[in-house]
């Protein structure tokens, strides 16, 4: 009888074959999101030193486990029953690899370069790690597949098969599929941009050090039976339980430490690990991240997870230190922790639409070493913190930014502040450092966004220009609606579908061109949206008028507001959002998406650079 197996093995190993991969509809729904991905691009960048490490010197990194069953009838196709999202996502990094490399060819192609047939060519190295093909390279089969009451095959079959979503499947699974994929090949893009070189440096780090411990197991009834002891038996041993251990033979060694100084070191340890789970989700918050963001936060020093352990020890602190360290991460923990539970009701500052901007519309959980030196401060100047780092976020990310920039700019900024003993003049510190690195970025923006088309690959989705609108419409007028209501749709003001002689463009490829510029784009409740979505400017205005969001509603008509002391406001909504004469208007054209999208370009400017009323 066949026993169970298990092996550590680097992707080449697991996916350069003729294996495939079987998710049964017992299987949970695809889950990761483009968070997950920002994380695992974060450790790979962090793990190889921005891919300038020689590859002969790392230890490889663990991406996990995964447990298959084994098919006596056909050796080379297995059941997943854990580790659908990472081979999922690999297969995916693999298929956005193999899409842009040959893009990368053809531009070189079309300038003329020399190198169109060696990044060509690098996509045989990968031809078959996401895809089955014959001996003629043709498409014969998917490296993963899918049982038939899984309701995001279909889309997971044409991001595979096209590089594009064709699927009409409009579910969580599905869309956390297009959104995983999408963010795969920005942070591609990103690489290459970067250093073409670290592109290719990328694709050997993943397929040879990159590692899986794979376990396959005879039958469905042993496979569920580890999978259960993996998950279930005994207490896991935190990552960071090697440094506890260290600082605590250190402890317990000092001379004149009592048995109360050990056990209260020793709790408040304990309390923090408690607190990183005590999120209101099913997952903790990883140690090593918190810690890394605590050093950050607390001595201005930016530290390699992997290199955490020797950043201690490197330091050889006394038994005071430890002491003190022990409390610090215990209280400032519980801070930290209370923000990722719920960033409008936690410990540092709650009903703040900043605080929801950074951690839910944002998501930037690098920007939490900024707020712990001002943990104790008043709420006067936490506001004031958080609307500078809310403005200095948002131009990192509406300037295509990687968010790690932010990582590495705040050792510098946190330096200058840890050096100031005034909180008053801690938080001026502060506030102006932030401003003046964000200007580099609304640069940027200025010269981007206007003609950016912020369609993704499949043009289903802008999600970046979504995250523009609601950051604009929350900042601006303070709408609860846009934390709230999960119906909001990206309207598209020129319909997808539509003639293009009506809208004055030469041809369909520019009309769909200009669909996700800026300037056709605005947001609406998904019960408007539903029965206007293919109607011209004229048949979607009382729509429009009927609108909560200002953005939207003045399109319609001019937004007046009965409070005085708001009208400076008003006007320079009006004077940007307003259109002149809209019952005049049939179709929304490429003039009037160029007008509106250079002009919510300028108020984002402006708010950015903290120039509205």
């Amino acid at each position: 009888m066949a026993e169970i197996t298990s092996l550590m093995k680097d992707i080449k190993g697991i996916l350069d074959n003729k294996n495939q991969f079987v998710i049964p509809d017992f299987q949970r729904s695809f889950v990761w999101t483009d968070k997950d991905v920002d994380t695992l691009f974060s450790d790979f960048k962090e793990d190889t030193d921005n891919y300038t490490d020689r590859l002969d010197t790392l230890p490889g990194y663990l991406l996990g486990n995964i447990v298959l069953i084994s098919n006596e009838n056909n050796p080379t196709r297995f059941d997943v029953i854990d580790g659908q999202q990472r081979l999922t996502t690999l297969t995916l990094i693999f298929c956005a690899l193999n899409n842009l490399f040959m893009d990368i060819a053809e531009e070189t192609r079309r300038n003329l370069g020399a190198n169109a047939d060696m990044w060509m060519g690098h996509t045989f190295s990968f031809k078959e790690y996401f895809r089955i093909l014959d001996n003629n390279l043709q498409f014969v089969d998917y490296k993963i597949l899918h049982t038939q009451d899984l309701d995001f095959k279909e889309t997971y079959k044409s991001i595979i098969k096209q590089g594009a979503l064709v699927s009409d499947e409009d579910n969580t699974s599905a869309n956390n599929l297009e959104a995983v994929y999408e963010s795969i090949l920005q942070h591609l893009r990103s690489i290459y941009d970067d250093e073409p070189q670290k592109l290719l440096y990328f694709l050997q780090y993943l397929t040879t050090k990159v590692k899986l411990i794979e376990t396959t197991a005879p039958s469905i009834e042993r496979a569920f039976q580890l999978f259960e002891i993996l998950n279930n038996r005994g207490q896991s041993l935190e990552p960071l339980d090697l440094l506890k251990n260290y600082l605590l033979k250190n402890l317990t060694s000092a001379p004149g430490i009592t048995q109360n100084q050990i056990k209260d070191f020793s709790d408040s340890w304990s309390q923090f690990l408690k607190n990183l789970k005590d999120t209101g989700k099913s997952k903790a918050i990883e140690t090593s991240t918190f810690i890394k963001h605590f050093i950050i936060g607390t001595k201005a020093i930016n530290v390699k997870k992997k290199d955490l352990f020797e950043h201690f020890k490197d330091n050889e602190l006394v038994a005071n230190d430890i002491l003190q360290l022990s409390s610090d991460i215990n209280s400032i923990s519980k801070v930290y922790a209370s923000i990722n539970r719920d960033p409008l009701s936690n410990d540092f500052l709650s009903n703040d639409d900043g605080m929801y901007t950074l951690f839910t519309l944002f998501n930037t959980v690098q920007i939490h070493p900024l707020l712990m030196p001002f943990y104790n401060a008043s709420r006067v100047d936490k506001v004031r913190l958080v609307d500078a780092a809310v403005r200095y976020v948002a131009a990192v990310i509406f300037s295509y930014t990687q968010t790690n920039a932010i990582e590495a700019e705040l050792p510098e900024i946190i330096e200058k502040i840890l050096h100031e003993s005034d909180p008053a003049c801690r938080l001026e510190v502060a506030v102006t450092e932030l401003e003046l690195r964000t200007k580099p970025y609304v640069d940027l923006i200025r010269v981007l966004l206007p003609v950016k088309d912020f369609g993704s690959k499949n043009k289903k989705q802008a999600p970046k220009a979504f995250q523009i609108l609601k950051f604009i419409e929350l900042y601006l007028n303070q709408k609860d609606s846009i934390k709230t209501n999960k119906k909001i749709e990206l309207e598209h003001i020129m319909p997808q579908a539509a003639d293009n002689a009506d809208y004055s463009f030469d041809d369909e490829d520019t009309r769909k061109e200009y669909l996700n510029h800026l300037g056709n784009l605005t947001l609406l409740d998904k019960s408007l949206n539903a029965s206007v979505k293919n109607g011209n400017f004229a048949e979607k205005l009382d729509h429009y008028k009927a609108c909560e969001f200002v953005i939207t509603r003045a399109l319609a008509e001019e937004i007046d507001s009965p409070v005085q002391n708001q009208q400076p406001l008003i006007n320079f909504q009006n004077t940007y959002f307003a259109v002149d004469n809209p019952e005049q208007i049939t179709y929304w054209d490429k003039t009037q998406i160029d007008e509106r999208g250079q002009k919510l370009v300028e108020v984002l400017e402006k708010l950015l650079l903290k120039q509205v009323p």
